[in-house]
């Protein structure tokens, strides 16, 4: 009896215990179960998977995406300076050179002037200074080692080879060619020039025309893309007045376009 009473006793205190889960329990499983049955997709899925902390992981950033970011801003193309360029491809320049030089003559006939300074007039030989001259060149860039070029003669002073009796004449002449540059893709490089001459001059008692071949020989540099420094040693041969040969130099800075 006493047994039966322990017994009792013990399963009026389980029982409410145990009630209050079980009653949970069936409510809760119809509940998930309408979810389910929806479609809804877990609170996890719809905001993503988060940390210990409660926190989202950042995304993953791709390689191409690293390599955007790193990569500086294009620099926006410039029509006048920015860094230098190591040719003159498509670009068109006018230049400027002052210069003087040494010339030798021989006349074709005996007797003939010649600007000799003795003032013999049967010299075979005449020996003097290239006037003062300023050249001026127009030049086109036609491939990355070759300019189109022509060049203008304008002489400062007059010719000691058109004067006697008083009577002088400045030189002018015309040489277009082409230059070449012998360095490969640099600011500081070397050129050739090949050119033919047409050269006009009032001179006594010769033919006021001349033609030749000339050529010269320089190194430049470029600071920026749109100017250039030079130094030039140049030579050119006349053959229709008489025989000549002139040996210039000169100092020259260049502008291009664009």
């Amino acid at each position: 009896m006493r047994n039966l009473s322990v017994i009792a006793l013990s399963m009026m205190v389980v029982v409410p215990a145990v009630s209050p889960k079980s009653a949970f329990s069936q409510e809760a499983e119809p509940a998930a179960s309408s979810a389910e049955a929806s479609g809804a997709a877990p609170d996890d899925a719809q905001t993503g998977a988060s940390d210990e902390a409660g926190r989202k992981p950042k995304p993953k950033r791709t390689k191409a995406a690293a390599q955007e970011e790193a990569a500086p801003a294009p620099e926006p193309a410039r029509f006048f300076g920015g860094p230098a360029e190591p040719n003159h491809y498509l670009q068109t320049g006018l230049s400027v050179m002052p210069g003087t030089g040494y010339r030798l003559i021989v006349p074709y006939k005996d007797g003939q002037f010649c600007g000799d300074s003795t003032g013999r007039d049967n010299k075979r030989v005449c020996a003097h200074s290239v006037p003062f001259f300023l050249d001026f060149q127009l030049s086109f860039g036609v491939a990355k080692r070759a300019d189109l070029i022509a060049d203008f003669r304008f002489g400062l002073q007059s010719d000691s080879a058109t004067v006697k009796n008083s009577q002088g004449a400045r030189q002018f002449a015309f040489a277009p060619g082409l230059r070449f540059w012998l360095d490969q893709d640099v600011v500081l490089k070397f050129y050739t020039t090949l050119q033919f001459v047409y050269d006009y001059g009032n001179f006594y008692d010769v033919s006021n025309s001349d033609y030749g071949v000339r050529n010269a020989n320089g190194l430049m540099y470029d600071p920026i893309r749109n100017v250039g420094f030079y130094v030039q040693f140049g030579e050119t041969i006349g053959l229709a007045r008489w025989f000549r040969i002139d040996l210039d130099v000169g100092l020259g800075a260049q502008i291009r376009f664009p």
